[in-house]
């Protein structure tokens, strides 16, 4: 079977323009920001993508760097941030400076709606897949009845463009909740295609496209298989149970010793292994021609798929802490698909419950490994809720129990906060998520397609002014159509902020990561101080012995540096001769 990564459907994501040599010629329009690279010494990339490293030298420091003051600002920061002032309100201009930009992780990104739906036709083609046009259903071959093969899309273009529509978020033409149960509707329509034996593919494509954008690190929510988990646990815990600590802990041990559960981690295992040393060779890494994702760090974490039962639900969980004691780059547990689905609200507070139980007695065995807890939480506004007093009530408390039941370190979207008047209201949640440091995954181009929360009815600015930590991410970028440029466009056109703003994003999103070991920064979410190890040293430069033993020894810190020096060298690249 041919693999590839299909980095010409990359390039035309946005456009429908192919090419993409990662070396300063990237694309724009359509309101995105295409898939260039920033590299290429000098010269500007086509619509949208920009080279542009020349400059004067200098090592970058806490503060963006030292060397020749040059440009428009004084120092290389000052500089940065006139320049991105000069271009804002030039929409295309604005786009190719941001994608520039380093911008830290993306820790809020659904592996299958990440891939781009041109890579899937090109996948369902090669695998022999089908279509049913009706249906906009993909299938395994052979194709019969009302399904055609994949492969005729690549010489229909009639055909090929109704893929695309189907599996993506192109071309929508319907309302608000027309549109919202479009795009849920693609995963299943596309499901097909996306076998295990794509994996590396799916990976590389992500990995791929981070890189192209200047991020380091991604983390990824995939069930690898963890719903043959959730159908154990449904033949273990009954509806009518109880449902507590002693109950939920006697279950796991239940689920765990049931033969099919070993096979499960063994299989979820051998996945991951074969994805990751897969997109590698897709990748070309340690080669002269590797792509800018082999500098893209991955780490999973098993979705729990809440449409389910509380007893699917809670399987899965189980499934994800155990694979994350024997997959290190397993490193936390999230809730996915729609928040106001009957069942994810008949059952939302017993998984709130049910995943800090599971947190709870692992965090008691310190030879345990750690499994941090993301959750989608306040993704609601009320015309997706049943209109009636219990059906609006569920915007009261969503985000709140999410925290202070089920102890969630980060929140996905967190739309509806300033209506959570559960307790003490909003403003005392807000208060606690700072004092905790519970980050948001600020998903802006997924609030305003699915649930027309955008500009100032975001709540992204209240949020910042009550010093929440907030990072964007992309939710789907290969069904939404964007990258995590757009995001950033977005933050600069829509909410007015700026260069230095950007900055503490990019790095407010590393800080949180669930990767392992200590951070940068001597006091979260505080950019100013570094650990004493590496106070002293200069980002770009040869380390002291003291910094180098402490990044080997903390890969948090380790990636913090490498965005840190990312962000020194693209200031200096601004810096006239």
């Amino acid at each position: 079977m041919q693999r590839s990564i299909v980095l010409s459907a990359l390039c035309a994501l946005l456009v429908g323009t192919t090419g993409c040599d990662g070396n300063g010629e990237g694309t724009g329009g359509n309101g995105g920001s295409g898939n260039g690279g920033s590299g290429a010494e000098g010269g500007a990339g086509g619509n949208g993508g920009e080279g542009g490293v020349g400059g004067s030298g200098g090592e970058g420091g806490v503060g963006g760097g030292m060397g020749g003051s040059g440009g428009m600002g004084g120092s290389p920061e000052e500089n940065a941030a006139d320049q991105l002032e000069a271009v804002r309100n030039d929409h295309a201009a604005l786009v190719a400076f941001v994608r520039n930009i380093p911008k830290g992780a993306d820790l809020h990104s659904h592996t299958s709606g990440a891939v781009t739906p041109e890579s899937m036709i090109e996948w369902g083609a090669a695998d022999g897949a089908c279509f049913n046009a009706a249906t906009g259903f993909a299938s395994a071959g052979p194709c019969m009845g009302a399904t055609v093969p994949i492969s005729n899309a690549l010489n229909d273009q009639a055909l090929y463009d109704s893929i695309l529509m189907a599996w993506s978020m192109e071309g929508f033409m319907g309302t608000l909740l027309q549109g919202h149960q479009h795009f849920f509707d693609a995963f299943g329509k596309f499901g097909a295609v996306l076998n295990e034996s794509r994996g590396d593919d799916m990976l590389a494509q992500v990995r791929s496209t981070a890189g192209h954008n200047n991020q380091v690190y991604i983390e990824l929510m995939q069930g690898f298989g963890s719903g043959t988990v959730g159908n154990i646990a449904e033949t273990k815990v009954m509806p009518g149970d109880g449902w507590d600590e002693p109950y939920l802990l006697q279950k796991r041990t239940q689920i765990i010793a049931d033969p099919g559960f070993q096979t499960a981690i063994n299989n979820a295992k051998a996945s991951i292994a074969n994805a990751l040393s897969g997109s590698d060779t897709l990748l070309n890494c340690g080669t002269p021609m590797a792509d800018p994702g082999c500098n893209v760090e991955v780490r999973f974490m098993v979705a729990g798929t809440r449409t389910r039962t509380r007893a699917y639900v809670f399987g899965q969980w189980v499934f994800a802490f155990e694979l994350a004691q024997v997959v290190p780059e397993l490193v936390g547990v999230n809730l996915v698909s729609p928040e106001e689905d009957a069942n994810s609200l008949l059952y939302y507070n017993d998984e709130m419950l049910a995943v800090n139980v599971l947190r709870t007695f692992n965090d008691q065995d310190p030879s345990r490994k750690k499994v941090h807890i993301g959750l989608h939480a306040g993704e609601l506004i009320p015309e997706v809720l049943p209109m009636t007093q219990a059906g609006q009530a569920e915007l009261t408390y969503h985000i709140r129990n999410a925290v202070d039941i089920a102890g969630a370190e980060r929140i996905g979207h967190g739309v509806d906060v300033l209506g959570e008047t559960a307790g003490d209201g909003p403003d005392q949640l807000l208060a606690t998520m700072a004092q905790k440091g519970v980050m948001v995954e600020i998903c802006l181009t997924s609030n305003d397609t699915l649930l027309g929360v955008a500009g100032d009815k975001h709540p992204l600015s209240a949020y910042m002014a009550k010093n929440v930590p907030v990072a964007p991410s992309t939710d789907d970028q290969g069904i939404l159509r964007i990258e995590i440029t757009d995001e950033y466009v977005r933050a600069v056109e829509e909410h007015g902020l700026d260069y230095l703003a950007l900055k503490k994003l990019a790095r407010t999103s590393l800080e949180h990561a669930f990767v392992e070991g200590k951070s940068l920064w001597k006091t979260r979410d505080d950019f100013t101080t570094r650990v004493d190890e590496c106070a002293a040293d200069v980002p770009g430069a040869t380390l002291s012995a003291a910094c180098d033993a402490f990044l080997a020894a903390n890969d948090k810190a380790r990636i913090q540096w490498q965005h840190e020096s990312d962000s020194a060298a693209f200031e200096q690249s601004l810096l006239k001769p």
